[in-house]
């Protein structure tokens, strides 16, 4: 058993590889930031030049495209829109969201263009069926969870495993095993590191 983590800074493409793109990094592609950092710019970077090889594919599960497009309508276009028409803290109670921003003309427009992005994308996605109850027992993913993944990021690691993708991913929590991970993220490539020095130390 062994990690192998990789900095998306020096990643080369691996021809003929698949790769799955963690929501993180949709976040970042579908709704990038304003001047965004260096490290995020290395994962855009990344995914152009996914985009311009033909030999690779982004692999997309249905359940991937339902937690990115909804934590972007919640995190991006949800309070623009509650920006723009002034509402109140007050006024903001626990079903606000699906009383008023979802049959809203905003929610309409904001998700034909999360869907459109995705689809702009297609001849460089493939997308997948999830495996649950085939490739992936059931009790793989719903007995004994991980306690330092949640429930998605266990899926997509054992989809990863099973399936011998390559995952790119800004979350720190995805210090797992016998897959490939590339990432800027600091805490996981200075956790590789050390494990770098203490094999080094053995030899």
């Amino acid at each position: 058993m062994s990690y192998h983590i990789s900095s998306a800074r020096f990643y080369k493409l691996e021809k003929g590889a698949k790769y799955f793109l963690d929501a993180n990094i949709w976040i970042f592609i579908l709704s990038p930031p304003n001047n965004p950092p260096h490290r995020i710019k290395q994962y855009l970077r990344l995914f152009d030049e996914i985009l311009q090889d033909s030999s690779v594919k982004i692999v997309v599960p249905t359940l991937l495209i339902s937690e990115v497009i909804n934590r972007i309508l919640k995190m991006v276009h949800y309070p623009d829109f509650l920006r723009k028409n002034g509402t109140s803290k007050a006024e903001i109670n626990q079903e606000y969201y699906k009383d008023i921003f979802r049959p809203s003309q905003a929610y309409k427009d904001s998700y034909a263009v999360l869907t459109d992005d995705f689809i702009a994308y297609s001849n460089s996605i493939e997308l997948i069926n999830d495996g649950l109850g085939t490739e992936i027992n059931y009790s793989e993913i719903l007995k004994n969870p991980p306690t330092d993944l949640d429930f998605n990021d266990n899926y997509y690691y054992n989809l990863a495993l099973k399936r011998n993708y390559i995952i790119i991913s800004d979350d720190k929590d995805f210090w797992v095993e016998n897959i490939n991970i590339i990432t800027q993220n600091n805490t996981l490539l200075e956790k590789q590191n050390r494990v770098n020095i203490e094999l080094a130390k053995k030899k």
